[in-house]
């Protein structure tokens, strides 16, 4: 079957027409929708442990080569609709957009999805006629009813703060959260005293000034927090830069393998601790043969610029999530050096 969908596709010329264009991308939303079905069994299986993934999003990251935010989206979607098998259908069948399909799931909280699912019959059918814009304005008025219909009059615990800082593909990092009032308080003071105080000179905006703030606000936590120091230091933000990068205006990475600008290098360099470590050479031991179990810096080091982060398969941590460990075991009479190693 997927093979003829494999040719369909092939041999598919889309004409400049809007006609054609809204036929294709009806299509386009039928596909995704029996993909999210797929995407929710598979998930619900745990059949992504097979191929050794920490999560359903990393295998998605890996083998579908998706975004994380791609991965996050698809994920959502398919374990909602695992619970509103008419949403579902209705999707499958056209007769719901993936964009109505996304403002529903949006709207039907943990809290709010018993009462959806037990109204999901009469509900679906008044959505599908309806345009994005009406679709929004029918699901927040929902969400408020159900809320009014579901408030507590005592609520047990206020709702738990969330945060997620995302990375766009340009390397741009957004943060977006929800927090209860007694924590958005908290916020807010923390960033009114971070803010440095308001200049005419100043050309930023009050949101850039914000930013800054809740920059300046974390790294003070790093410069002065004693609680988990662990069994190495670890540095707000390692790069690594070739010498004569560094040197001569080249680009650097951090950790992960992301570049870093040379402006932004300079930048960095200005006010920082600046490390050797050797990757290959005789200046620094890099083979301790079976002297030591324990990695030392130096060979510590290389492997998490070698492997920039977890190397078993299906994992996506990050380096400064990992350690290293022998691939021949020391028990076994393996030798600590930098190629016996690996990291995870």
């Amino acid at each position: 079957m997927l093979d003829v969908l494999a040719d369909a596709v092939e041999n598919l010329e889309v004409p400049a027409e809007a006609g054609a264009l809204r036929e294709v991308f009806s299509l386009q939303n039928r596909i995704e929708a029996k993909a999210a079905r797929a995407v929710g069994h598979f998930d619900a299986a745990g059949a992504y442990e097979l191929d050794g993934a920490v999560s359903m999003t990393a295998w998605m990251r890996i083998h579908l080569e998706l975004t994380p935010t791609q991965a996050n989206r698809i994920l959502r979607l398919a374990r909602r609709l695992r619970r509103l098998p008419r949403t579902a259908a209705a999707w499958e069948e056209g007769r719901l957009s993936s964009g109505q399909v996304e403002i529903i799931v949006a709207n039907v909280t943990d809290r709010r999805a018993p009462l959806f699912e037990e109204q999901e019959g009469e509900l679906v059918p008044v959505i599908e006629p309806l345009d994005i814009r009406d679709t929004i304005t029918a699901m927040q008025d929902w969400a408020a009813k159900a809320d009014a219909v579901l408030a507590d009059p005592e609520p047990d615990e206020e709702p738990p703060a969330q945060a997620r800082l995302s990375k766009s593909l340009a390397g741009q990092g957004y943060l977006t959260g929800s927090f209860s009032d007694a924590n958005t308080r908290v916020v807010a003071r923390a960033l009114r005293l971070g803010l440095p105080s308001w200049s005419a000179d100043d050309p930023r905006s009050h949101a850039e000034r914000q930013g800054q703030a809740l920059v300046d606000v974390c790294r003070f936590f790093l410069d002065h927090q004693t609680v988990r120091l662990g069994q190495r230091h670890r540095p707000h933000l390692n790069v690594t830069v070739a010498l004569a990068d560094l040197r001569g205006g080249g680009t650097g990475h951090t950790l992960d393998g992301s570049a870093i600008d040379p402006a932004t290098l300079r930048q960095i360099a200005c006010d920082a601790n600046v490390h050797r470590v050797i990757t290959d050479g005789a200046s620094s031991i890099l083979d301790y043969g079976r002297s030591t179990r324990t990695i030392p810096p130096a060979v510590y080091n290389a492997l998490a610029i070698r492997d920039l982060g977890c190397r078993f398969p299906g994992c996506d941590r990050p380096p400064e999530w990992c350690d290293g460990h022998h691939i021949w075991h020391w028990e076994d009479g393996g030798p600590t050096c930098l190629s016996n190693l690996t990291s995870s």
